[in-house]
Parts: structure tokens; sequence; C-alpha cells
């Protein structure tokens, strides 16, 4: 016969009860600090803004989930950030500047790389000067590095835009155009540049090293990101940077190994991610903040990476300050801001857009001081050339 006490059957009920609230609650503490914020990320297969892979394989971002996605076409990109399924784009800054000036709700954050010699003009064996250009057709994207690139040569040598004949087309597709005959000119970057010097009699008439476009960043990359974004949620924003600073700081201190990560999530050969780092720097904090203007911060012409020795500048080269700056020096702290405006006046002029963006609208340094002042600027410094330790 069972016996049972009223009381002793309360107070083990009230226990059971305690027990299934105390382990809901640890059950919902648990997942919540298990949950992961997710940030989508939108590149283009290329080993300059391929840290992201180090980030998500050394699990560098606390508590933030990075999603990438290798998306080609910048139109893409750009909807993607203003429908919100991307969070942030890395692109080249003359095409935020042309995504901005369409009233794309993005802001330019971060310069995570840039040109050191990546860019490559080659031409035919018919041409020995830019003097040579007019009548002559070049490849290259619409509104995209590339493009500007010419453009700013053209503007400099005082040779109508209009003078010349503009084929259109992606990189890999003008290279096989140049070799095929179909161009006159290839603007374009490496290695599908390598590619169009197997014309025969073809050269590279200048690079972005000696046309000294690293003093302004006239061939820089930028990290945008969704302006509503940025100010919802600062400190995810402060994380996803921080994480980028710390990927690129681990691959200059073990090349090998990045290589490899980069190279397997490209699907590229290892050789082509040495080659490509070969002609791009990787930007540090410090030399971010430098090229905004932030404190103390050196922009990369006054900071040049550990062993990228400045080669191949003709000693008669001038920078770019004299004719499209106003007679500014060529290497100052702060130079995104004038870049930014001449991007959007030479765009313009080109009819690429129709109205230029300001600044003000355009480039937000928030993300960058917060982790100055967060005492990561000595923490992300290392000044390594990975090209160099690569190869």
């Amino acid at each position: 016969m069972a016996i049972t006490n009223s009381r002793s059957n309360k107070f083990l009920s009230s226990l059971g009860v305690a027990a299934v609230l105390l382990l809901t609650q640890l059950l919902f503490t648990t997942n919540t600090a298990l949950a992961k914020e997710k940030v989508t990320i939108a590149i283009i297969s290329f080993s300059p803004y391929a840290p992201w892979y180090i980030v998500k394989e050394k699990d560098l971002a606390k508590n933030i989930e990075i999603d990438v996605q290798i998306i080609d076409d910048i139109s893409a990109k750009n909807a993607g950030l203003t429908t919100g399924s991307l969070q942030c784009m890395l692109n080249t800054l003359d095409t935020v500047v042309v995504a901005r000036s369409a009233g794309l709700p993005i802001k330019h954050i971060a310069i995570p790389a840039m040109s050191y010699g990546l860019d490559e003009l080659v031409v035919t064996k018919e041409i020995s000067s830019i003097d040579d250009f007019p009548g002559k057709t070049f490849g290259a994207d619409y509104g995209f590095l590339n493009h500007m690139w010419m453009l700013l040569n053209l503007k400099r040598a005082g040779i109508g835009f209009d003078e010349l004949t503009h084929s259109i087309m992606m990189p890999w597709d003008s290279a096989a155009a140049f070799v095929s005959g179909g161009l006159d000119i290839d603007v374009n970057y490496i290695p599908f540049s390598k590619q169009s010097l197997e014309l025969p009699g073809s050269h590279v008439l200048k690079t972005s090293l000696s046309d000294r476009t690293w003093e302004r960043g006239l061939i820089s990359e930028s990290m945008a990101c969704n302006e509503d974004w940025l100010a919802s949620k600062p400190e995810v924003a402060k994380e996803v940077l921080r994480a980028w600073f710390e990927a690129v700081n681990w691959w200059k201190a073990n090349p090998e190994e990045g290589n490899a990560i980069i190279a397997k999530a490209l699907d590229w050969p290892i050789s082509d991610v040495q080659l490509t780092q070969y002609g791009a720097v990787m930007l540090n904090l410090d030399q971010n903040l430098g090229a905004f203007g932030i404190g103390a911060g050196k922009p990369v012409c006054a900071s040049l990476p550990d062993g990228a020795e400045v080669r191949e500048i003709p000693a008669d080269s001038s920078g770019w300050g004299q004719e499209l700056f106003g007679g500014a020096p060529d290497c100052v702290a702060g130079y995104v801001y004038p870049t930014w405006d001449v991007f959007g006046n030479i765009y313009k002029e080109a009819g690429v857009i129709d109205t230029a963006a300001s600044t003000d609208i355009g480039i937000d340094t928030s993300i960058l001081k917060a982790l100055d002042s967060a005492g990561y600027t000595d923490t992300y410094s290392s000044n390594q050339w990975i090209g160099r330790l690569g190869e």
C-alpha cells in the first residue's frame, strides 16, 4: 500500500517546476551565447580580397559568422547592399563613388589593399607612348578601376575621352581579345595582364607602380557597407573590421599557410596568389588612418612595406598632384578625400555618372576611429610585404 504525504508531494512538485524553469533559463542563455551574428560580405575572386577566408579558417571574428560570397557583377553587389542581403562588399574605390553617386545607401569605411605594380597597361608593338592612343581601341570594364586608370591617363595627357574606342569587357575577356588582335590596348591587372603579353610584340607601357598611383591611392580597394547597418550595428562593424586587420596581420606573419588557405578558397594556383600579392600592398590599420587623415597615421607612400623597394619608376616621372590635384603634394595624409572628388569629376565628365556624391555622404571614418581608440593600431601594425615573403 502506497503511503502518500501531501506536504512531501507539494515540495517535490515545486522542486520539479523550479528545475524545469532553471533548465529552460540555462538553455536560453546558452543558445543566446552561442548564437552568432551573420555578416555577408561580397568579393570578387581576387587574393587581396580573400583574407576573409583566413578570418573563417582561424575563427577570428568573435561571435560573428562571416559569409563570403564571390560576386563578379558590381550591379549585383550594389543591389545586395541596397536590399540588405549583403552588409558589406570589397571592390575598388572608384566603383563606390559611382554607387554612392547613384544614390545607393553605402559608405566607404576602409582601404583593404592598394595596387603597387599589380595593374598593367599592355599595348601592341605599334604603340610607344600615350601620345599614340588617339584612334585606338582599349579593353576595360565600364565604371571600374581599369576604366578609371585609362581616363586619368588621358586627362593628364590632354587627350579627349572620345578620341579612343572603349570596348567594354571583363578583365579575362579583354586579355583574350587583346591576344586575338581585337584590341590595341588592354588595361588590366595581374594575372590577366600576363596573358595579354602572349601577343607577339606586345609590351607593358606602364604599371601602377611606375605610374605612381600608389601615392594617392588612385588604384585602391574599398570596404564599403550599407549605411543603415553601420548606424544600427557599429559594434558588429567594428568587430568585423578588427577581424580583417587581424587576418591580414596573421597572413603577413604566415605567408605560406595564408597563401595556401586563399589559393584553396579561390581555386587558384598558389603561384597566382604569390604573383598577385607581389603587386599589392595590404594596408595595416595605421596606413588606413593615414589614408583618411586620422590622428598620426601615415599613408602608404610614407610607410612603404618592408622589402617593397621603389622599383621601375622612371627618373623623370612625376606624380599626379600638379595635373589633377591643384598642384598639391603627392604624398599626403588624408588623400582619400581629394581622390574621391577627382574620381567623381572624371566619371561625370566621361558620362558614367550624372552627379558626383560628396565625401560627406560617401565616407564613414567612425569604425576606424573606434579601432584606433581601442588600441588596435599598434596590435595590427605589421608592414611586411606578402608578395616578397611568399615569392
